[in-house]
């Protein structure tokens, strides 16, 4: 049975959703952030029997704006500060609809020409654009943590013996990869799941700019050696979540060089920033790195889901993932085509690409290098005012674009500022006027924003402590 629309409904279905588009733009950025809704809240509003007939296409389209839209948090607004969420561009959302027409799937050269194509161009281009390399292999694939993922198997499979496809790691000296504190959880699932062992992530403490602290690297490095260990990586990170802290990455290096270890580098975050001149010196050291990861959805504001695995050497990323199955050969007459599921863990993927491209076509490296500038500065601008502030305390530096800091009022004790703290955080997202989170820096509870979106105005940057004030006034 044909599913498909007549050409005219086809055309008349694209213009409903378009306005629904047009609407989220252009009438529901400056909505509250957090919809304000419970779990149950959002369960009862599809809480039905699987469909056996089909519900009309425009009324269906109404069901969205209502109940999907009406349920979403909008993080693409420009008092969305939670996380590490970028707030996607306006030509990405042409491209998705153009990719899931076109319905392609990369997994062999001949099953997607153009979308093998566009990926391999974009990877060098997203590495050109941080200063990487300019001839890289790589994978766009879903987020950081599966990219951190495919590259800590990348330093595991050409750090080890050549058995270890067939033979696994039984036998083997017990392997160690070393981050510091502020390293990201992807790091934990990673070594867990590879067989390296969560007692086998080394976490280094840092220094009070929350960098790894290379003396002790080198010191635990030399440790373990001498208790019989194989240490096989380092891991710098370009773009701490936690304050956006950038590691010493040219003397992490170097550690790397001495110790014959594999150097990767998460840049999953702070990467679109390497070559700013206001912050390119915390980068240097990035282009000796073996592998990176940087994630576009992030702060090339491309929507969800494009994170990009960047390795210098494409030998050593293709023997870890090529493995051609009977049903996935193919004669080919023509030589230069490139099978993207060697490069990468999965085999089916979308055409992730045409967002990037048609993102860093449309707006060019420098309009989007003075955007992300424009973030950096909404940051610091909201430093300034904490600091100018008898009300607020600042709790870490502010390198890129995350800060963060406590409401301090003067008369507390430092366990009732926590606790207060603590309790507004909460109050923040269900007031809805504005969507910031909540971490831990050195022990203490901190309100954490971050700003990777262009729709922010500095306008909104001075609502931010206007509205945990009226708050804090409520927050029993």
């Amino acid at each position: 049975m044909n599913l498909d629309f007549t050409p005219k409904e086809l055309a008349s279905y694209i213009k409903k959703a378009g306005e629904l588009v047009r609407e989220i733009y252009e009438e529901k950025l400056d909505r509250h952030v957090f919809p304000g809704k419970t779990p149950k809240d959002v369960q009862a509003l599809f809480d039905e029997p699987l469909p056996e007939q089909g519900l009309n296409v425009e009324a269906l389209l109404e069901k969205v704006r209502s109940d999907v839209i009406g349920s979403a948090t909008m993080n693409i607004g420009p008092h969305y500060y939670g996380y590490i969420t970028g707030g996607g561009n306006q030509v990405a959302i042409l491209a998705e609809m153009i990719s899931a027409s076109l319905n392609q799937n990369n997994l062999k050269w001949h099953s997607s020409p153009i979308s093998t194509e566009l990926e391999k161009l974009v990877v060098n281009w997203v590495s050109q654009f941080i200063g990487y390399s300019d001839q890289v292999a790589g994978a766009i694939l879903d987020g950081g943590s599966t990219a951190n993922f495919n590259c800590l198997a990348v330093a595991r499979k050409n750090m080890s013996p050549e058995n270890l496809s067939a033979e696994g790691m039984y036998g083997m000296k017990p392997m160690t990869i070393y981050v510091s504190e502020e390293g990201h959880s992807s790091f934990d699932k990673a070594v867990d799941a590879l067989g390296i062992g969560l007692n086998n992530l080394r976490k280094i403490p840092v220094n009070d700019q929350f960098q790894i602290r290379p003396d002790l690297l080198r010191q635990q490095i030399k440790k373990d050696r001498k208790d019989g260990l194989n240490p096989i990586c380092v891991i710098g990170i370009a773009g701490t979540t936690n304050s956006g802290a950038v590691d010493n990455l040219g003397v992490l290096s170097d550690v790397a060089k001495e110790e014959k270890m594999w150097y990767h580098v998460d840049a999953a975050y702070g990467g679109p920033a390497a070559k700013l001149p206001s912050v390119q010196h915390l980068f240097d050291g990035i282009e000796e790195a073996d592998s990176v990861v940087v994630n576009p959805h992030k702060w090339l504001y491309v929507p969800f889901e494009a994170a990009c695995i960047l390795v210098k050497e494409p030998e050593k990323l293709r023997r870890t993932f090529s493995l051609i199955p009977d049903y996935l050969r193919s004669n080919e007459d023509e030589g230069g085509r490139t099978d993207l599921m060697e490069y990468q863990l999965p085999l089916t993927k979308s055409f992730k690409s045409l967002k990037v491209w048609m993102t860093l076509k449309a707006f060019g490296s420098k309009r989007l290098r003075e955007t992300i500038q424009g973030d950096i500065e909404n940051a610091q601008y909201l430093q300034s005012l904490i600091e100018k502030s008898d009300d607020f305390e600042m709790l870490a530096p502010v390198p890129l674009s995350i800060a963060c800091f406590q409401y301090a009022p003067a008369g507390l004790s430092e366990e009732e500022t926590d606790e207060l703290n603590r309790k507004l955080a909460h109050a923040i997202e269900q007031d809805g006027r504005i969507f910031l989170t909540a971490t831990k820096i050195r022990g203490k509870t901190a309100l954490r924003t971050c700003f990777i979106n262009p729709r922010t105005t500095k306008k909104d940057v001075e609502w931010i402590p206007e509205v945990i004030r009226d708050l804090a006034g409520k927050v029993d």
